[in-house]
């Protein structure tokens, strides 16, 4: 099991490790309680637990506005940005955390995790799994005019192009996740802004790693930029 992050995720770090790393640095740029907590992670219960990178930061960081659905992608939009962004103290910074999930199993399986409770590993992150392989059949397309599973369809867009090459990979569902991760930082790179005053907006961006128990979760990050005014 512990061969797999280095192959497929060099340079993943576990959760408590990469919170302490941002909060020492961020500390150094003025971040501090009047810092406002967004996140964009996939709502799968998984990414939940007492070691998953969003839930410490959300402890050590306070209030958290959730921007993701599923896959992470921000769908809460540029209104939700503008929003959330709006709730920030004068000359306070922001802080945004992201990304797509993948789990690994006991056995060092790429896109699958056991659930507590459950007898048998499914796969994580799910939807990101159902889209790819919704494209590899041929059924990416969608009447958006008549869908009620918006998000769904937004991830099968988005993957369509790139399922082909991604089934062809040493292994798919690690390529999968690093394609996800792709989609997630575009859309979140077009929905954020500086408009909210002086102070710095930092983007945390990268791929949570849900590892099996008792094992902690690791995140591999991709995106550590402040940006500001």
């Amino acid at each position: 099991i512990w061969r797999t992050p280095p192959r497929y995720f060099p340079g993943a770090l576990p959760g408590q490790a990469v919170h302490g790393r941002v909060a020492r640095i961020l500390a150094g740029y003025g971040f501090d309680g009047m810092t406002l907590l967004g996140t964009s992670f996939c709502p799968d219960e998984i990414n939940n637990e007492s070691d998953s990178l969003s839930v410490l930061m959300q402890e050590f960081w306070g209030e958290v506005f959730p921007m993701g659905g599923i896959s992470g992608t921000p769908f809460s939009g540029k209104t939700g940005f503008a929003a959330f962004s709006s709730h920030v103290a004068n000359e306070g910074n922001i802080l945004v955390a992201f990304g797509p999930h993948v789990g690994i199993s006991a056995s060092g399986e790429v896109g699958k995790c056991l659930r507590e409770g459950q007898a048998k590993e499914s796969t994580a992150c799910g939807a990101v799994v159902g889209a790819y392989n919704a494209c590899l059949c041929g059924a990416a397309d969608s009447d958006s005019t008549d869908s009620y599973d918006m998000q769904m369809d937004f991830c099968k867009r988005e993957i369509a192009p790139h399922a082909e090459s991604i089934s062809k990979t040493e292994n798919p569902m690690a390529s999968l996740a690093h394609q996800s991760y792709q989609m997630v930082e575009k859309t979140m790179f077009s929905v954020v802004n500086n408009d909210f005053g002086s102070g710095y907006l930092c983007l945390l961006g990268g791929i949570q790693i849900n590892m099996p128990n008792p094992m902690e979760d690791h995140f591999y990050p991709c995106t550590f930029e402040l940006r500001k005014a």
